[in-house]
């Protein structure tokens, strides 16, 4: 039985963090909603008291290491150590040129997406270590694959992938395993925001993908579920594409001298 856990989800109050703390609590999971937007979290709570579940919401800022560290104390007291961690905590960011690029904003998109990951990894493998099993998985990108005129997001999420991978390895003796999801275009609140505000073309969005649509946030919970469960108790150091085929759509799509008829 893979219920009963201790799950912590970053980032848990929207987008694909919201629906991986849904989809866990749906498995009988104990549930922690780690995020620095209470209202959101606190909704995601609700949302799993209401169907039953067991949840908890906790202020995390990923990009703070003390913030970090009290979030494990915090649930370490409340519920005990965490044996699966999701580091969902990321921000996205708009096109830009390197000439025109806010060098504030790149840095705030490492604090959150590489190193609030890598940190997050650091404080609560310790007590996956002591329980002798964990399993975390990571948020990775099409845009780590792929390139994007994104300066920061894009390396951000390709040292996620490499991260990924190191990890699987070294923790892999303490019975530790440690995946990544690669999700293609989401349809999360960022992901809606920017197409309301022009940042992002669906149309075009829809067309690179090979089934021609976007992604859902609970299709991608669905695969971070399965890579926590014993059902994947032999897959570690893998990145999983779950992007309604995009990495294999673009380049054929784009193949010179034949027009798909």
């Amino acid at each position: 039985m893979d219920s009963g856990r201790v799950v912590v989800v970053t980032g848990g109050g929207s987008g694909i963090g919201r629906a991986t703390a849904l989809r866990f609590a749906q498995e009988g999971d104990s549930v922690v909603v780690a995020d620095v937007n209470e209202a959101g979290g606190m909704g995601v709570v609700d949302e799993i008291s209401q169907n039953g579940g067991t949840s908890f919401f906790e202020h995390v800022d990923v990009a703070n290491d003390e913030s970090i560290s009290e979030l494990v104390r915090r649930v370490r007291d409340r519920c005990g150590a965490a044996s699966v961690l999701v580091n969902s905590a990321g921000i996205l960011q708009n096109p830009t040129r390197l000439v025109d690029l806010d060098i504030e904003e790149h840095d705030r998109i490492w604090a959150v997406n590489y190193r609030g990951t890598f940190m997050c990894c650091r404080k609560f493998v310790p007590d996956m270590i002591e329980l002798g099993e964990g399993a975390i998985v990571n948020i990775s990108s099409t845009s780590a694959a792929r390139v994007f005129p994104l300066l920061a997001y894009s390396p951000s999420k390709t040292a996620i992938d490499q991260l990924t991978k190191i990890l699987s390895a070294d923790l892999g003796p303490d019975g530790i395993r440690v995946n990544a999801v690669l999700p293609g275009y989401v349809r999360s609140e960022q992901m809606q925001l920017r197409i309301d505000q022009g940042f992002r073309d669906e149309a075009k969005m829809k067309e690179q993908s090979a089934l021609q649509r976007m992604v859902e946030p609970s299709e991608i919970a669905q695969g971070i579920c399965f890579l926590c469960s014993s059902a994947a108790k032999a897959i570690t150091g893998s990145i999983l594409p779950i992007d309604a085929g995009y990495l294999s759509s673009t380049s054929y799509q784009l193949y010179a001298g034949w027009t798909k008829s």
